[in-house]
């Protein structure tokens, strides 16, 4: 049998709202809509593959050493319809100045030359200066080596730079640690500067046996409610597929260059993944009583990646046998595919809602007269597209326990 491989992102998640919230937390980053992010992402990524590729062309001409000596520093890349330039930058007493070119034209070899003029044109100039303010303006470093990528602002006239952390090593995977400047048209104002995640965040390349199954990386996206282009570019410079949990509850997955939403009842590996996801952010205890008559509540493994095993549900606790009701705190107000199996198991099951911008509600998961039923106990009602989710699943639970699914 096939085996899944997890390449799990180990995240206290339910520790994850304080931790938003906290003083040392940074203000929401700029956000765009889905497809910008996707085609910057992309763009990112084709442009750090003419960078690295024109590098490689010039250590053929050039020894480090003699690139030192004449202070190479930098480059820019100009795009024209059929053809690209990367314009690699020396320190002069002047000023920079242009020391090289390499040429990407399509279906065609790429070129080398020395540029007739050293001049940098008012454009070049501009990308130039926004890359170094972005690279100097780094307050706190992720890795040893940065690099940037420098793109015209979707929604402006100046520029996004991004300084993005870097590794040489081919097993590990730096998804953490990015930062995204909006930069003034002539390259010398930083607008805005978005720290793309809470911290540094590295996590292991997969290096899967042919008869494994790799679901990817499972990262829970902090500064944001949608994932963002620096997991398209890392995606596709990795080659590996993302899968991302963001706080209100919803999952996501980056491939290919493009970012799609999942959920737990899609098949196969994407439905895996978002209960993955799910489970990792996911909060529970039971409630029982002690010696004295008190409440008490006890933390317990997430329900949804314990009922996600083969047979039935038995909390992880000494004695299951004084508990009186098992709560999750999820960030949605969802029923998983397999919360039956903790009524099955003897006990009521709430749900409360912690996603990130939703209301306070919670709802109690119980059997009356052979019927599953979900009563909701306090706060805003679920939207009426809540309500066809939970009933759906009560209908299948339902059938479940006729034996007819």
């Amino acid at each position: 049998m096939t085996r899944k491989i997890l390449s799990l992102l180990a995240l206290a998640w339910w520790s994850i709202a304080a931790v938003a919230h906290s003083e040392d937390a940074p203000p929401p980053i700029r956000e765009f809509d889905i497809p910008t992010i996707e085609r910057l992402g992309r763009e990112m990524y084709e442009q750090d593959q003419l960078a690295w590729k024109a590098t490689d062309i010039l250590f053929t001409k050039h020894s480090k050493d003699e690139l030192r000596a004449q202070k190479q520093h930098g480059w820019t890349v100009d795009s024209f319809p059929d053809h690209q330039v990367v314009r690699f930058i020396r320190d002069t007493d002047l000023g920079p100045m242009l020391a090289y070119d390499v040429t990407f034209t399509a279906g065609q070899a790429l070129t080398y030359s020395e540029p007739q003029s050293a001049l940098l044109s008012g454009d070049e100039l501009a990308q130039y200066n926004a890359r170094m303010l972005a690279i100097q303006s780094v307050d706190r470093p992720c890795a040893k080596t940065y690099n940037t990528v420098a793109l015209k602002d979707p929604q402006g006239d100046g520029w996004l730079v991004w300084a993005m952390a870097a590794t040489t090593n081919p097993d590990e995977i730096i998804v953490g640690g990015h930062y995204r400047f909006t930069i003034s048209k002539d390259g010398k104002s930083i607008l805005r500067k978005d720290a793309l995640s809470r911290g540094c965040l590295v996590i292991p390349k997969p290096h899967p046996n042919k008869d494994e199954d790799v679901l990817g990386a499972f990262i829970g996206h902090l500064v944001s409610l949608t994932p963002i282009e620096t997991y398209v570019f890392d995606s596709l410079s990795y080659d590996e597929t993302f899968n991302i949990g963001t706080l209100d509850g919803k999952a996501w997955k980056v491939a290919g260059g493009h970012i799609t939403e999942i959920n737990m009842d899609m098949a196969d590996g994407d439905g895996t993944s978002a209960r993955v996801l799910a489970g990792l952010n996911e909060n529970c205890f039971a409630l029982f009583k002690d010696h004295d008559g008190k409440y008490q509540n006890v933390h317990l493994s997430s329900i949804i990646q314990q009922t996600e095993k083969k047979g039935g549900y038995k909390p992880d606790v000494d004695s299951s046998d004084d508990i009186k009701l098992i709560t999750c705190g999820r960030s949605d107000f969802y029923l998983a595919p397999n919360d039956y199996k903790v009524l099955f198991a003897g006990f009521p099951f709430q749900i409360v809602d912690k996603g990130v911008g939703h209301p306070d509600r919670s709802g109690t998961l119980y059997i009356q007269g052979g019927q599953f039923k979900f009563d909701t106990d306090k706060g805003t009602q679920p939207t009426p597209s809540q309500w066809v989710g939970l009933q759906k699943r009560l209908n299948d639970f339902q059938l479940i326990q006729q034996g007819g699914k």
